[in-house]
């Protein structure tokens, strides 16, 4: 079983690098993120946008989340529904964050995460996935990248998906999550020991990539 896991701040091209991996290592691809971001879908629909540990807890037993394969297309869906497409709006994005704060939130991803890691061989990318999620992981990366540059990014993105939006607002966002993740009571994000650290702001996401598999590369044929 082969398991490689990635964290590193939003914006900072973990999808991207992941995809990647995915492709040259034949591995499947778990976006985290979107079961938070799905968790995000169930209480916008339930009108419910302030949310915290009690709300949760109140209903963590009603997240019908799962995740399914088209080829190497991830679908989250809820509820039954495919939600893959609407889980992409900024909203949720900033929904997600606030949920990664709350113990319980967190442990039912870890959970769902650590089930999909023990049946395929995966790449797994978020924000606790090298320290809390799969920390026996055969490589480990830790992505990274001048904040404004990862609001270019994501602006870009955001455009090329019809989602309104300005630079200034997209940099202010990815400020606060920074901050969210960094400082959050459980499970931070942190770069653990033996993580492999890649500074992108001056890379493509493409040369991101070539020089990632390359370490997957040496590191799987030194354990064997």
């Amino acid at each position: 079983m082969i398991n490689i896991a990635i964290d590193g701040f939003s914006g900072s091209g973990k999808s991207t690098l992941a995809d990647g991996l995915a492709k040259n290592f034949n591995l499947k691809h778990l976006n985290t993120g979107a079961i938070l971001r799905a968790m995000g879908v169930y209480f916008f629909e339930k009108g419910i946008t302030e949310i915290d540990e009690k709300i949760v807890e109140e209903h963590i037993d009603n997240f019908k989340i799962h995740i399914e394969f088209d080829g190497n297309t991830q679908h989250t869906y809820l509820d039954g529904n495919d939600v893959s497409e609407k889980i992409m709006a900024e909203i949720f994005g900033q929904m997600a964050s606030k949920l990664a704060v709350i113990k319980i939130a967190m442990m039912k991803l870890i959970d769902i995460s650590r089930d999909f890691a023990k049946k395929y061989d995966c790449v797994m990318e978020g924000r606790n996935i090298t320290s809390e999620v799969l920390p026996d992981a055969d490589v480990k990366f830790f992505l990274d990248a001048e904040v404004y540059k990862r609001a270019e990014r994501r602006h870009k993105e955001m455009i090329e998906r019809n989602i309104e939006t300005s630079y200034d607002k997209v940099l202010e966002s990815l400020k606060e999550r920074d901050w969210r993740d960094t400082h959050r009571d459980f499970s931070p994000m942190v770069v653990v020991p033996d993580a492999e650290v890649i500074d992108n702001t001056n890379l493509s996401l493409e040369e991101t990539v070539v020089i990632a598999s390359e370490i997957v590369k040496n590191k799987l044929n030194n354990s064997k």
